[in-house]
């Protein structure tokens, strides 16, 4: 028989081991457990210790509440940063893939698998609409140590190939353009390569469709 192991005190997640609570159909140990948010549950002890129930079923639902939040931001300049992050990297159709995927360049698991997880470094690490997500080692990956949010010029400074624009006075990459009009870097480069001056008539063109001005 296995040596019985006492887990009464020991946490599991938002799980507190309180005691003994029976057992299950199949004959195992049931432990009562307090969640951080003050409701009880019975669990197994094989479910605390393989971390596949980590609350009394609050987490899963602050995820899912999350998830539809996420989804409410889809059409946000912050949802677009998160997309063309992960375009650029993994999408060899992508017009930068070859300055940034095809170089080695990744997102991390985290902001790969969560745009919730992104958007919660964001605004816990000055993001502003006035800028641009930058790396500040120019050949390391998108993750929460090698990120800040920056100001164009000095993204530009940090840039390794990039092709700038102004427009009313401001002076952006494509790749910020592309974000700040919700395209796709394949879009906004298409028409880069054709001029400076073929871009600016789609980027007026297309900011008056969305915005009717």
């Amino acid at each position: 028989m296995p040596k019985f192991i006492d887990l009464t005190g020991q946490r599991y997640g938002r799980l507190t081991v309180i005691g003994l609570d029976g057992r299950n159909n199949q004959g195992y140990n049931l432990w009562k457990c307090r969640c951080d948010c003050g409701n009880f549950s019975r669990v197994s002890v094989g479910s605390l210790r393989s971390g596949s129930i980590k609350s009394c079923g609050c987490l899963q639902r602050e995820r899912t509440s999350e998830a539809s939040r996420t989804h409410g931001m889809s059409k946000s300049r912050l949802y677009n940063i998160w997309r063309g992050m992960k375009r650029r990297c993994t999408n060899p159709r992508s017009a930068q893939y070859s300055n940034y995927g095809g170089r080695g360049i990744k997102v991390c698991d985290e902001w790969m698998k969560s745009s919730s997880a992104f958007f919660e470094w964001a605004m816990n690490n000055g993001y502003r609409d006035d800028l641009t997500i930058d790396r500040i080692d120019n050949d390391g990956d998108y993750e929460p140590n090698n990120c800040r949010w920056t100001t164009m010029q000095v993204q530009a400074r940090n840039s390794r190939h990039a092709y700038h624009v102004t427009i009313d006075g401001n002076t952006k990459s494509g790749v910020e353009w592309a974000e700040d009009l919700g395209i796709s870097d394949t879009t906004a480069y298409k028409y880069l390569r054709k001029g400076e001056c073929e871009f600016v008539k789609y980027y007026r063109a297309h900011k008056q469709r969305i915005t009717g001005r």
